[in-house]
């Protein structure tokens, strides 16, 4: 077995959102520092996968020194663009309104997706470009992420 990647702090939140409460995760890369980039983490999978997206959370973390917000929904591709894109929109502007309390920086907001997150992802960076926010990056391969010295 091997042993998940050190992080500071996991902390479990629920929001209220567009299709009820939804449980996400944040983590933390150390205690204490500069405001960190923030990486809104989508994934859309099976519930048996929680704990192979929970470690890719927190190597994610670990290896890029940002604060990683993880969200997951289950697989629902009839309802993606009328309620999941708006869902996951406000879990952004969530993280948005509350960046100084999770110690991020709300000028440097990322959105990222692995496999189905991806296309969600892409949609909530359009989404907030065509709402005005300032430019959001989407990272394309989130594995790829690593802490420069």
């Amino acid at each position: 077995m091997t042993s998940s990647p050190t992080v500071c702090r996991v902390a479990e939140v629920r929001l209220r959102r567009t299709i009820g409460s939804r449980s996400t995760r944040i983590y933390w890369p150390s205690p204490t520092g500069p405001p960190r980039p923030l990486l809104a983490l989508f994934d859309i999978g099976r519930p048996s996968d929680t704990a192979d997206f929970d470690a890719h959370c927190r190597n994610l973390c670990s290896a890029s020194d940002f604060i990683v917000l993880s969200v997951r929904y289950a697989p629902a591709s009839r309802n993606f663009r009328s309620v999941i894109v708006p869902d996951a929109m406000s879990v952004l502007q969530w993280a948005a309104d509350h960046a100084a309390e999770l110690n991020a920086d709300p000028g440097r907001l990322l959105v990222g997706g692995d496999h189905a997150g991806g296309p969600l992802a892409d949609a909530v960076g359009e989404l907030a470009h065509e709402q005005g926010w300032p430019p959001i990056l989407r990272i394309h391969d989130p594995r790829q992420l690593r802490r420069t010295p």
